[in-house]
């Protein structure tokens, strides 16, 4: 559809979502002539989940290539696996490059959306009570922005601090703190390195062991960066080589590559100390059932004193901790 297709003039398109998705969608619909538009978002500013996601550690888990625009491609990504401030800063680029900001209502999310027969138009209610009508209306909400808390009884009880690791509230110290940290996964891998540096205790609640490969992270020197620049098809060329890797390995049916996975997998657990905490650090399902994780410094964090790998399953949170079911309670300041 473009504008001069249109019986009248042109449609107001309500897009939903200030992430990747919902940027793209407004960079093509002013590329195709649509300018009556607008970008709503919940959040304070662009950038989806990387406007969210803020903890110690935060950064992406594939090549960080993969996370600029093909039209928009970025060639000097300071290291092979950005933080989460360096795609922040690209997505934030790309919007005020692109003129995406007149267009975007942050801070205001959607509550409810009705397709008006009589009108042929869409209602749009916002938080605030304001409302937008539009005869087009995308969703770009992403997979990432309603947050999954565990069902554990007593959370409500807890005296100290709690919050989820995508609202990470940095005006709390974690300084000789005793933290709870429930889940370990693809943030938990990510954030315990970071915290345990500063905490007086962690403990880590875990109740799957994840495969955790290594990833070649070293941070580019100037001299590559600059090679990248003045060449681009050098690291297109390696972007392509390395999307066919893993778009072909999303299958996890080449059985051959999988076994050298796990190989690999379970030599680098061999950098825990504790033959215990090694043990429970080992994937009981094989690789590829859950997704697989990269980190060159979770498991050697296990080899400080101040972090305790926590098996046994959660029983309730407690006024002063968390209490498991083999009736321990372990108290902390945060969790």
């Amino acid at each position: 559809m473009s504008p001069a297709s249109t019986s009248s003039a042109s449609p107001r398109i309500v897009i939903i979502g200030a992430g990747p998705g919902g940027l793209c969608m407004g960079i093509r619909l002013k590329e195709a002539g649509f300018e009556d538009f607008v970008i709503l978002d919940k959040a304070e500013g662009v950038g989806g989940t990387w406007f969210h996601n803020r903890y110690p550690g935060c950064a992406v888990d594939l090549p960080s290539f993969f996370y600029s625009f093909s039209f928009e491609k970025k060639y000097d990504w300071p290291r092979p696996y950005a933080p989460q401030s360096e795609l922040l800063a690209y997505m934030e680029g790309v919007a005020e490059k692109y003129g995406l900001l007149p267009h975007c209502r942050l801070g205001n999310g959607v509550r409810r959306i009705e397709w008006q027969e009589d009108d042929a138009r869409w209602r749009v209610e916002l938080d605030s009570g304001d409302v937008e009508e539009a005869a087009v209306v995308v969703s770009a909400v992403g997979m990432f922005n309603d947050l999954s808390m565990p069902d554990i009884p007593g959370q409500d009880d807890f005296a100290g601090t709690s919050f989820h690791s995508a609202r990470w509230d940095w005006e709390v110290p974690l300084e000789g703190k005793r933290i709870a940290l429930i889940g370990s996964a693809a943030s938990a891998v990510q954030i315990v390195p970071e915290i345990v540096k500063v905490a007086g205790q962690v403990h880590l609640f875990q109740r799957t062991a994840n495969w955790v490969l290594p990833k070649e992270d070293e941070p580019y020197t100037e001299e590559q960066l600059d090679a990248f620049r003045a060449d681009p098809s050098t690291l297109d060329a390696l972007r392509d080589e390395m999307y066919q890797v893993v778009d072909d390995g999303m299958t996890f049916n080449n059985s051959d590559v999988l076994a050298e996975l796990e190989k690999v997998g379970r030599q680098v657990i061999e950098q825990v100390d504790d033959p215990e905490v090694r043990a429970k650090l080992q994937p009981q399902h094989p690789y590829g059932c859950k997704r697989p994780l990269l980190s060159n410094t979770f498991f050697p964090a296990f080899n400080r004193s101040n972090l305790e790998l926590v098996t046994e399953s959660i029983e309730a949170v407690t006024k002063n901790g968390v209490r498991t079911s083999d009736g321990r309670e372990r108290e902390v300041d945060l969790i």
